[in-house]
Formats: structure tokens, C-alpha cells, sequence
């Protein structure tokens, strides 16, 4: 970290002089002014700074003295130091012997807001480190000894279970800020273009997955941000794979899991990889070129059916695996008009819904349709 710049420099002289009704000038490591309350005097050469910087200590110039040196006036110079290094000079203008006893506060000050800075500057370069850590856990790289040497630094344990969460939001900041509060130690976490990406420590028993407590706990972030902060979010979990390999994997399945999510239930909150293996597998293949161009039996029935009422039975019946009491009832329709549809679908396609290979293929090209 440079330790003294113009703008921490600036900072100090505004925050000291709220202090004091004196002007102040901080000079760095070469004797320049850089930062004054009188604006006239930067980027001059401070002779009064100098000697601090050379001598390591407190430097006082009466009116009597100014024409020994270049570019001062009269008042007190002190050194600036960041762990026990000089690494600038803090000067009060006036009269020694009325600032006298200033001194000290606004050197204090000084190297308190110079030390703020440094720590604050300390954490986000942790942040970023972090960050990178938990981008090679995504993408899956190798890990060498640098990246062990650096989680350890971090205080990171890498080998805790972890499953991946995406959550998207159009107001990422806000959703954030809430966020951080309910993490925990262990819940790493990046932001990413697009949405915020968790690697949250989850529960083993007897080394499977206590996947109903992390789904609960989702449930109620998702209603928190809905009704106490009004933002509108989309939760997406991959499932638990073991090993840091598996991280990378959870986070490929939460990412397809969104996305599958978005298109097949664009008014759900939450998206769960488990729920949606044969849709992301799908949306996968047609991702990498390999999916197998299924019949157009969903566009023969849109061409017939205007009102949307064979595709809605067809989904319907698929989600209910074919009970028909409950299709006919989530439908409000009689089970007579319920058989009429699923003949007319047969009909129309040359495919018996009620055959399970032939609904499979139904099934198939109405998931292709959605997600192309």
C-alpha cells in the first residue's frame, strides 16, 4: 500500500482541522506539500518537513526563523509513521508556542486515519483474494500449493462440504447487503455479473446431505427479501457433490437450474437442480450441440389447438403422472372431457399419452420447445 497519497492526504488535513482553527499541511515522504488548507501551498517543497524526514522527529519554526528556510512559515512540524516508519510530516501553521500542545492530537489524528485506511485497504485486498479463491473452486482448476497456502491465510477451510446457491436479482446491491448478515463463517461467496453466487457449508449426516435444512433455510431468505426488503430474487441449488471437485459441479447444475427454472416457471421464487435433472440435462445437451432433434409433436398440437388446451393437459397430465382424478380436477374439467383431450393429443401426434414410452417422447418435445 502507497500509505500517503493526495487524497488520504486531504482527507487528514479536513478532518484535523475540524479539530483545530488552524491550518495544516502534510507533506510525504520527500518534503512536498500535498495536501494544505491552503490550497496556494501545495506541491511546494517544504524545507521544515525535510528536516523531520531527515532527523525522525518533531521540527518547530518561530517567525524569527522563516527566511533560514525555502517555501515555510512559521508553526510545527511532526513526523508522520505507520508501523514505526516515517512515511510523511504533519505541519501546524502558527505560532509555536500557541500550537504547541496541539501537536501531538493532530499527529495522533493523523496516523489513526492513515492506519484506518491501511486496514480498510488490508480487507478488500482479502476480499479480492477471496474472490479468486472462490472463482478456481467454481471453474474447477487444479489447486497447487498457493492456492492451499492462500486459503489457509485467508482462514478458509476449502474442504468443508459446500453445496452452490445462485441467487439473481435486478437490485444485486440490495439483496446483497441483506445477504451478508445471514451468512455463515463458512458460507463463501462472489458476485458476479449476472448474480450472486454462494458456496454455502451444509449439513452431512452420516455423509448425506440434510437437503430439506438447507432447502427450509432458502425458503426463508426468499421470503424475507419478498416481504421485508420488497425485492424480487430467484434462488437456484445445485445439489452436494463430495470434494472440491464437486463444487464446480454443483455450481453448473445450479446455474442450468436458473435457467431451466426461468423458462419452464418464470413465476417461481426458488429452483432446485434435483427437481429439474431431466430439463437441465436437456437444456445441457442443446448447450454443447448433442441434443437429438425430437419430433414436432408440440408444434402439431399448437397448430391445432388454438386455446393452449392440449399443451396445458399434456404438461398437466405429465405432472400428476397420469392420474386422472387429479388432472381432471387441477384442470376443473370432467374426466369424459379429460379422455377426449388425451385422444385428440394421440390424434394429432400419433403418440397414446397414456403409454408411458410414447408420453416420455410427448414429454421430451414439449421440454425441447420450452427451453430452445
Amino acid at each position: 500500500m502507497k500509505y500517503l497519497d493526495k487524497r488520504l492526504a486531504q482527507e487528514i488535513v479536513n478532518r484535523t482541522m475540524t479539530i483545530i482553527n488552524w491550518n495544516i499541511n502534510v507533506m510525504n515522504e520527500k518534503g512536498i506539500i500535498i495536501a494544505s488548507g491552503d490550497e496556494r501551498r501545495v506541491d511546494a517543497v517544504h524545507e521544515g518537513a525535510l528536516k523531520v524526514i531527515e532527523t525522525q522527529a518533531g521540527f518547530e519554526i518561530a517567525d524569527t526563523e522563516i527566511g533560514q528556510f525555502h517555501g515555510v512559515k512559521a508553526g510545527i512540524n511532526l513526523p508522520i509513521k505507520s508501523f514505526d516508519k516515517v512515511v510523511g510530516v504533519i505541519g501546524i501553521t502558527g505560532n509555536p508556542t500557541e500550537i504547541r500542545h496541539y501537536g501531538e492530537l493532530v499527529k495522533m489524528a493523523a496516523e489513526m486515519i492513515i492506519q484506518q485506511a491501511f486496514l480498510m485497504e488490508e480487507m478488500q485486498w482479502d476480499e479480492r483474494l477471496k474472490e479468486e479463491l472462490v472463482t478456481k473452486l467454481l471453474d474447477g482448476q487444479e489447486y497447487d500449493a498457493l492456492f492451499f497456502d492462500r486459503a489457509k491465510r485467508l482462514g478458509i477451510d476449502v474442504r468443508i462440504p459446500r453445496t452452490a446457491v445462485i441467487i439473481a436479482s435486478k437490485d444485486k446491491a440490495r439483496v446483497f447487503k441483506s445477504l451478508r448478515s445471514k451468512l455463515l463463517k463458512d458460507d463463501l461467496h462472489v458476485v458476479h455479473q449476472q448474480y450472486i453466487i454462494l458456496l454455502k457449508k451444509i449439513a452431512l449426516k452420516d455423509g448425506v446431505w440434510n437437503e430439506a435444512a438447507t432447502k427450509l433455510e432458502l425458503k426463508k431468505w426468499a421470503a424475507y427479501f419478498e416481504k421485508q426488503e420488497g425485492i424480487s430474487v430467484k434462488i437456484a441449488l445445485g445439489s452436494y457433490h463430495s470434494g472440491m471437485e464437486g463444487l464446480s459441479v454443483s455450481y453448473q447444475e445450479a446455474v442450468h437450474a436458473l435457467k431451466v427454472g426461468r423458462k419452464l416457471s418464470p413465476d417461481t421464487t426458488l429452483y432446485f437442480s434435483d427437481d429439474s435433472k431431466l430439463p437441465i440435462f436437456l437444456s445441457q445437451a442443446l448447450e454443447l450441440g448433442l441434443s437429438v432433434s425430437m419430433e414436432p409433436y408440440v408444434d402439431r398440437l399448437k397448430h391445432q389447438d388454438k386455446k393452449g388446451e392440449l399443451l396445458e393437459t399434456l404438461l398437466m397430465y405429465v405432472e400428476e403422472n397420469g392420474d386422472v382424478n387429479k388432472v381432471a380436477s387441477k384442470l376443473f374439467i370432467h374426466r369424459n372431457t379429460l379422455r377426449y383431450r388425451l385422444e385428440r393429443i394421440n390424434e394429432l401426434t400419433g403418440k397414446n399419452p397414456r403409454k408411458l414410452k410414447e408420453l416420455v417422447e410427448l414429454y421430451l418435445s414439449l421440454l425441447q420447445n420450452q427451453l430452445s
